[in-house]
């Protein structure tokens, strides 16, 4: 076991320095430390690098925390009733009326979101900050990590039609942005696992390029004997130095929040935004329950000015399924007016949305329209 202070170390970072000194002290108090390759693959930086964007990246963390929380609900009821989509999982196990979050109160909106946490942190900038994403979810034991949270494109979800994720890439691409990520998981009965992954540089007389790795004890991930009450079930993703320079707002489309409710335009489950930078606490509920009236704490109280809406129906598509559309129209801002209210929603040169399991997948111009 890795000492509890290393790891609350670790926990509590805002700066690689802090990083730096607490990975020496543990090298220096464990000589078989070393490193794996992430996703157990020698050539990783390709696949970890496929994403460009810091904002679009973090998305996928949080919906890890979603899946985790629904993997969670499976557990308790035995698969009870049967889910065939995260949807159906969400209203199942969790009480999610089938309608969305627009349906439900302020107040249990609140008390869901706290199952998936989003921290913001100053850190050392804009192109540095600091992000957590903690989930109360079903958590992983250490023997569980390099298969899952650590793994690239493993089939852990490809049979689980109630999760989201399906393509085994766990949010990887957050390394690309970050100087450091800090991976801590517990399950039930167990220790928690930790492990801190960056990028490594290699010998360039023997290889063409460095690579993502992290640390390992013998081979495996690290663990430490720490109280139910100081770390309870579930999995804590810490990025340190990681680059929000294009999302600096407090508040807008070049927000996190901005982009947390566009891009999760209508979340399985709402989650929860603590941003101490700007220093405001938000539910995220997604621009769709927004448009349909939900309001929480922080919210404009009037909710947005529709002249018309279109409640959702579907549209059959024979061998390919069938696709719901839904739309709404804004009130036209007044001549003197110096923002664009559909801006608040969406992308107002693409303001026609496409989405899986309530994410964003695409986003078509409005010359359609």
């Amino acid at each position: 076991m890795i000492s509890t202070e290393l790891l609350q170390a670790l926990l509590q970072a805002t700066a690689a320095e802090q990083v730096e000194s607490a990975i020496e002290a543990l090298r220096a108090s464990q000589p078989d430390i070393g490193t794996m390759p992430f996703g157990r693959r020698e050539n990783n930086r390709g696949i970890i690098e496929v994403s460009t964007d810091p904002g679009r990246s973090l998305i996928e963390r949080v919906t890890n925390g979603i899946d985790a929380v629904l993997e969670q609900g499976h557990d308790e009821h035995g698969g009870i009733p049967a889910a065939r989509t995260p949807k159906e999982a969400a209203a199942a196990w969790l009480g999610v009326p089938n309608l969305g979050l627009s349906e439900m109160t302020a107040n249990e909106r609140r008390t869901l979101a706290r199952h998936v946490q989003i921290t913001l942190l100053e850190g050392e900038g804009k192109a540095a900050r600091t992000v957590e994403i903690r989930d109360a979810g079903i958590g992983l034991s250490p023997a569980m990590m390099p298969d899952t949270i650590l793994s690239l494109n493993e089939s852990n979800k490809i049979q689980k039609h109630y999760l989201a994720g399906t393509y085994g890439q766990g949010g990887s691409s957050t390394l690309a942005v970050s100087k450091f990520t800090v991976i801590a998981s517990r399950a039930p009965g167990s220790a928690v696992g930790f492990t801190v992954a960056f990028f490594q540089d290699l010998p360039p007389e023997q290889y063409k390029t460095g690579r993502y790795v992290y640390l390992a004890l013998s081979g495996t991930v690290l663990e430490a004997d720490v109280p139910d009450s100081e770390f309870p079930v579930g999995t804590v993703v810490r990025h340190i130095g990681y680059d929000l320079s294009n999302y600096g707002s407090p508040l807008g489309p070049n927000s996190v929040y901005g982009l947390l409710n566009q891009v999760l335009f209508d979340p399985i489950l709402p989650v929860w935004l603590d941003n101490h930078i700007h220093h405001y606490r938000r539910v995220i509920k997604g621009s769709r329950n927004a448009l349909n009236g939900a309001t929480d704490e922080g919210d404009d109280s009037r909710g947005p000015s529709l002249t018309h809406r279109m409640p959702l129906f579907y549209v059959n598509l024979g061998d390919f399924g069938r696709i719901g559309i839904e739309y709404w129209v804004l009130s036209r801002p007044a001549p003197e007016a110096t923002t664009t209210p559909i801006a608040a929603f969406v992308n107002p040169k693409r303001p026609i949305v496409l989405t899986i399991n309530g994410q964003t997948h695409a986003e078509l111009p409005q010359s359609l329209v």
